[in-house]
């Protein structure tokens, strides 16, 4: 089975978002980043002599917003990296094949078989293919060469071979 698709900046990131918000690797870095920026706050309320329930308070309600600029910090930081290296993006030919699939561009080429895979996520129009916490590979969920029946068994073909 056969089929292509266009990979395009707004897919990464939508992948890196899924990231950041399913792999434990992510789920640690946010609480570190929580436990740091309770620890230095309440540092700093110690140096200055404020260490009082309203510092403590005005702390614990300003870490929600750090639990989100870490989200945000990161897709920034990716949208940089992708920048300099766009051999992800492109128009993609994915070759199904009951041992595995390769995933080919003019820049790229990944052969990886159904057993690497650790996982499937996915969203409206992607799944996600874990090989590790943060090693994914992207695919569409309906490729730009196939009817609907294809489709249905393009889908049906990823979600048997990944979940089994």
């Amino acid at each position: 089975m056969i089929a292509k698709f266009n990979i395009t900046d707004k897919d990464l990131i939508a992948q890196q978002k899924n990231a950041i918000k399913t792999t434990k690797f992510h789920r640690k870095a946010r609480i570190m980043v929580i436990v740091i920026y309770l620890l230095l706050s309440m540092f700093v309320l110690v140096i200055a002599d404020l260490i009082t329930m309203f510092g403590f308070i005005l702390s614990l309600i300003l870490s929600p917003i750090l639990w989100k600029w870490y989200e945000v910090a990161n897709i920034k930081r990716f949208k940089d990296i992708l920048e300099h290296n766009k051999n992800k993006l492109g128009v993609f030919t994915l070759n199904l094949s009951e041992e595995g699939f390769i995933k080919e561009s003019r820049n790229l080429t990944e052969k990886i078989q159904w057993d690497d895979l650790k996982q499937l996520k996915e969203d409206g129009e992607r799944y996600f293919l874990y090989l590790t916490d943060l090693q994914a590979i992207t695919i569409k969920k309906e490729p730009e060469n196939m009817n609907v029946e294809e489709v249905k068994t393009y889908q049906e073909f990823i979600k048997r071979k990944v979940i089994n």
